[in-house]
């Protein structure tokens, strides 16, 4: 055997979200029943949280554009 390859995969560049999670409302908890139902997300972990922040494209693994507005598209549709 001359080589050996090993995929690894890819890590997600998730830097800013976790700099933003600490001071986001629903400290990254999404509530999947109300995702499904096309309900809001009204989760609210932190009281002192100014804002909701969910992981979405990059911040989760490495994908196309097209996979991110998508993630956010579910998200923000119920809003």
């Amino acid at each position: 055997m001359d080589q050996v390859i090993v995929n690894h995969g890819t890590r997600p560049l998730d830097d800013v979200y976790s700099e933003l999670r600490p001071g986001s409302l629903n400290l990254d908890e999404v509530d999947y029943e109300a995702l499904v139902a096309g309900r809001p997300q009204d989760v609210a972990r932190n009281q002192d949280g100014t804002y909701q922040l969910f992981r979405i494209g990059d911040a989760v693994a490495a994908r196309n554009t097209h996979a991110a507005i998508y993630d956010a598209l579910r998200l923000v549709k119920a809003a």
